[in-house]
């Protein structure tokens, strides 16, 4: 194949309600049957949303992975940081905490700047904050990753690609599912769904509710609490969807929230993974000591939709409000950061619906961001505190946009497409603070404020072609950015000089079979990022957001899935990917890290898979195997942090009792595998990471029809 080459650079939950919560759904088992199975019948073709227009998986000029609701049940993945089980390629976990993620595809990774992600999770094409890419899932239908750069249909931070969580839609069809389970460390889990018609042949509705509870492993040397690490979440969605009969308008509305505690932002010594203690000074005053985070979240969406001779028009309208308290201890430093944010996001999309010679997308799209923060550091020591470091600031940052796609069908065989996006893009900050002097002991003022604005336009070109009703190949290039801005997180007079915008281009070519037995992909590509954003300084809690040069990755990456008869499907899938700074202009932060790693970003990564299923006379049996391995990586710039690779394996088995009643065991990570997840270097008092919890055990039981 031959790779498209086009220049764009210049473009600009207590133990009680577990064990309730078990045994209600266990009496599932002595419910009659109510329904009956449904025969097995050709299945259609699978849809993706994420393109903001209704489109086969198949067509799609790029990679792109669906994963149903009904894969997620038998991971058991129940929130978007376990997704990594069932997304090829992708890797996700806290850096820190749950506030801020890590989310790495393709070498390219969230970790330089936790507020503005190279990832962006949507949920129904509508933007998560940043500090919500990490929720619960209710009531979902599937779950969309189109990878690589996404910046002409999605503007800011998609420079790896856009995971897109679709929910489920309220029809005719009444449904209910009911999920309960217990798993180690007293770890519990209750979802409940249920929708359907409110008025026949007009108006539909659902509702969702989650409790959560997964504990860490470690225990505080000052408090004795044990199992810290962990978080307990509670999340209810409810949906309205408008749709006469007949008609070709419909209208939705959906809000939610969800409320998180944890007990995060705790490490143990890098050198010792094994550790089951916290690194939590003995200085530390009891009441002070344990780390505490509570985030909760509010979201509205009103949608609308209208049909009419092959076009589709939708309108959406969402607002999404989050606070959060934050307080942790390292060494003999205390520090609380609490925060709020707004969002507002408003889009108009005109679509065809693929019936046409030329097909495509245009849009409108605004989207507001308020962020307010407050930080303070504190120094224990004996009989006396002093504090170390205090700040507040409020941020804001808007975009606006027009963009557009189209696909030309040449040929029965040849689609021919291109896309160009316009941005406008601005952001101002405000803040004030005072650190500790050294010498004096006194208190010095720092501040700042300034506004910033540009624009940015963005392309995409890409072409594919189906060799046989099996076959089909492709080629694209793509750009994508994240803007310029301030540090979210000012802690001195420089973050009032703004940073520069973060330019990327990438290009890709792939080919995918789909037969009836045995399906397969595979892509190469290469993505060239400028001016990469990444935080610069020596001191920890003192850096700043700097341009620092140019990033480079290439890859190549595959999938296969074969049913080798009518029980039992294999899975193979896995890619190799080198991604190194080919310039690196700070040194500030790193100096001679000219081709180093990008942190976060493995060589390589394979995943095998075996699923079955069989009928032994009494009900259904499903069993499953899965090993990953990952590569070695780096957690820091300098590449002194090494996390070598390491094996994980998962196994399930499945018990289909009665036609709506299934229960699981399950033992994910079953060898114990330590391994670090996030590590930073903490100068004269040594590294720290976070370690993987270890094997897990539990037991769902879940009842639908």
């Amino acid at each position: 194949m031959i790779l498209l080459k086009t220049r764009f650079d210049d473009m600009t939950l207590s133990l009680p309600f577990r064990h309730t919560a078990l045994t209600a759904a266990l009496c599932a088992l002595t419910l009659p049957a109510v329904a009956q199975s449904q025969s097995v019948s050709e299945l259609a073709p699978i849809t993706v949303t994420a393109s903001k227009q209704e489109q086969a998986q198949r067509d799609i000029n790029g990679a792109a992975i669906v994963v149903p609701a009904e894969t997620l049940h038998a991971a058991q993945v129940d929130n978007t940081l376990q997704l990594s089980r069932v997304l090829p390629g992708v890797q996700m976990s806290g850096s820190g905490s749950f506030l801020f993620p890590v989310i790495s595809v393709r070498g390219i990774t969230s970790a330089q700047d936790f507020y503005n992600p190279a990832l962006t999770v949507y949920v129904d094409g509508v933007p998560q904050l940043p500090t919500f890419a990490s929720q619960l899932l209710t009531d979902v239908d599937r779950v969309e990753l189109l990878k690589g750069p996404q910046g002409t249909l999605y503007g800011k931070s998609a420079m790896g690609g856009v995971l897109n969580i679709v929910s489920r839609q309220p029809d005719d069809t009444p449904y209910f599912r009911a999920t309960a389970g217990v798993a180690s460390r007293d770890g519990y889990l209750f979802k409940a769904s249920g929708g359907g018609p409110l008025v026949d042949n007009l108006l539909y509705g659902s509702v969702a509710a989650a409790v959560n509870d997964a504990p860490g492993r470690l225990d505080s040397p000052v408090t004795g609490a044990s199992h810290i690490g962990g978080t307990s979440a509670n999340a209810g969605t409810a949906r309205l969807r408008l749709a006469p009969a007949g008609s070709p308008w419909e209208m939705g509305l959906a809000v939610s929230g969800e409320c998180t505690r944890g007990s995060q932002d705790v490490y143990v010594p890098f050198d010792a993974p094994g550790s089951g203690q916290a690194a939590i000074s003995p200085n530390m005053p009891a009441t002070l000591a344990d780390p505490y985070q509570k985030r909760c979240s509010a979201s509205q969406a009103l949608t609308g939709r209208y049909d009419i001779d092959g076009w589709r028009l939708d309108a959406v309208a969402a607002w999404q409000r989050l606070h959060y308290d934050r307080h942790f201890s390292l060494g003999s430093t205390y520090t609380s950061q609490p925060e709020r944010w707004r969002q507002q996001v408003q889009e108009l999309r005109l679509s065809t619906t693929g019936t046409r010679a030329v097909d495509g997308v245009l849009g409108l799209y605004r989207q507001r961001v308020t962020q307010s923060r407050s930080a303070l550091s504190q120094m224990q020591m004996p009989g006396m505190q002093l504090d170390a470091f205090s700040a507040g600031s409020r941020n804001t940052s808007e975009s606006t946009a027009f963009y557009g796609d189209a696909t030309w069908h040449a040929t029965r065989a040849l689609d021919l497409s291109a896309g160009l996006r316009y941005s406008r893009d601005k952001a101002s900050t405000r803040y004030d603070g005072s650190t500790l002097n050294g010498t004096t002991y006194g208190q010095d003022p720092f501040g700042g404020a300034g506004t910033a604005s540009g624009n940015t336009v963005l392309g995409k070109l890409s072409a594919g072609y189906r060799l046989s009703p099996e076959w089909r190949a492709y080629v694209n290039a793509a750009q994508a950015y994240k803007p310029g801005g301030y540090n979210l997180a000012p802690s001195n007079p420089a973050d009032a000089r703004p940073f520069g915008k973060e330019r990327g281009v990438s290009y890709e070519a792939g080919a995918r079979f789909d037969g009836d037995a045995l399906r397969a992909g595979a892509a190469l590509y290469r993505t060239d990022i400028r001016d990469a954003q990444l935080y610069v300084s020596d001191q920890i809690g003192y850096q700043h957001i700097e341009n620092v040069g140019n990033t480079r990755s290439t890859g190549v990456e595959f999938d296969l899935s074969w049913d080798v008869t009518s029980q039992w499907t294999l899975g193979l899938d896995g890619f190799l990917n080198h991604t190194t700074f080919r310039s690196f202009n700070s040194s500030a932060v790193c100096p001679g890290c000219d081709g180093n790693r990008v942190p976060f970003s493995p060589g390589y990564g394979l995943n095998a898979s075996a699923r079955g299923h069989f009928d032994p006379g009494v009900g259904r049996l499903s069993p499953a195997l899965i090993v990953r391995r990952v590569g070695a990586q780096f957690f820091d710039i300098g590449n002194s942090l090494r996390q070598d690779a390491y094996t994980l394996v998962d196994l399930s088995l499945a018990w289909r009792i009665r036609p709506q009643v299934e229960a699981t065991l399950y033992v994910n990570n079953l060898t114990d595998r330590r391994y670090r997840t996030y590590a930073f270097g903490g100068g004269a008092r040594g590294s720290y990471a976070q370690v993987d919890p270890g094997r897990t055990v539990g037991l769902n039981v879940a009842f639908e029809y």
